[in-house]
């Protein structure tokens, strides 16, 4: 059976003798070892249209998506008057516990980009500006993990304001017993000045305290190979968007519906140390959407 604390515990020290082995479960596709596949969650980016609609019932939709066998939640709310979805952390967090289900951590902006950032009560939470707030949200709402959902990285100046803002919420989310982890688009790859702003970030900054969310879809249209990236950085990506992409539109669409080589990806989970899994849909147009990816997920993957 999966159990965190030991896997952190194995993976920890063998990433720091260099050697990471292959982990798996009898019962899944991870079959080579004894890593049991973390619980299904999802990015509730997908059902924001439910969250968000005029009369919308939060805990009606937690509800909705403890049914089709969702364990754990990674949302994209939050405020700079510390609501999410409408509620304060700590209440938020009961009322996903009230239906089966944990919070495990919240989308936030990094490094706002050029376009201006709209003012109080439009404006966006954002690290660059609030991050003790954010750390602190996370923490009232029983979080491990803060996440940031996209940051400015259109030349290296704004890389590396980006890493400098990055190190900080590690440092802090640290302090709070949390970790800190970058959500991956596709520009993240582009090369500027010879390198990445993936590759910078993970390069300047404490491997203990940042971390990659890697969205499995993204990665694969950039050109890059997820198992390859697991290899190159291991044990530093905790946290996976289980995303995939219709090759005909570009677009997402249901797991197991487009390109993503997921069962080679599992198979290799190991080396990521992976911890949780979030199912996400950018576009979904009814809680049947997620319902399939997990379906597809219980019969191929876990």
């Amino acid at each position: 059976m999966f159990n965190r604390r030991s896997f952190l515990k194995a993976t920890g020290a063998l990433a720091g003798a260099g050697v990471l082995s292959s982990f798996g479960c009898s019962s899944s596709i991870l079959s080579a070892g004894k890593l049991k596949h973390p619980p299904i969650g999802l990015q509730t980016y997908t059902l924001n249209f439910l969250f968000n609609a005029k009369d919308a019932n939060t805990a009606e939709v937690l509800k909705q998506i403890a049914a089709i066998g969702v364990k754990e939640l990674e949302t994209a709310t939050g405020t700079p008057t510390g609501l999410y979805y409408g509620h304060k952390p700590a209440e938020f967090a009961r009322m996903v516990k009230d239906q089966g289900m944990k919070w495990i951590g919240n989308h936030y902006q990094g490094l706002p980009r050029q376009a201006p950032n709209p003012t109080a009560p439009n404006r966006r939470i954002n690290l660059r500006d609030d991050v003790q707030q954010i750390v602190d949200d996370s923490a009232a709402g029983g979080c491990s993990w803060v996440i940031c959902s996209s940051s400015a990285e259109a030349n290296m100046d704004e890389i590396k304001r980006t890493t400098e803002i990055f190190s900080r919420a590690g440092e802090l989310a640290a302090a709070q017993k949390m970790k800190f982890a970058y959500h991956n688009h596709q520009s993240e790859f582009t090369k500027i000045d010879g390198v990445s702003a993936y590759d910078y970030v993970l390069g300047q900054t404490n491997k203990d305290q940042v971390f990659m969310e890697v969205d499995l879809a993204w990665a694969t249209e950039a050109g890059m190979d997820p198992v390859e990236m697991f290899k190159q950085y291991p044990g530093r990506f905790p946290l996976w968007h289980v995303k995939d992409i219709d090759p005909a539109t570009k677009r997402p669409c249901p797991v197991g519906q487009g390109k993503v080589d997921f069962k080679r990806i599992f198979a290799n989970a190991g080396q990521s140390g992976v911890l949780h899994t979030f199912i996400e849909q950018d576009g979904a147009k009814s809680i049947e959407d997620p319902a399939s990816s997990v379906k597809w997920m219980q019969a191929n993957l876990v």
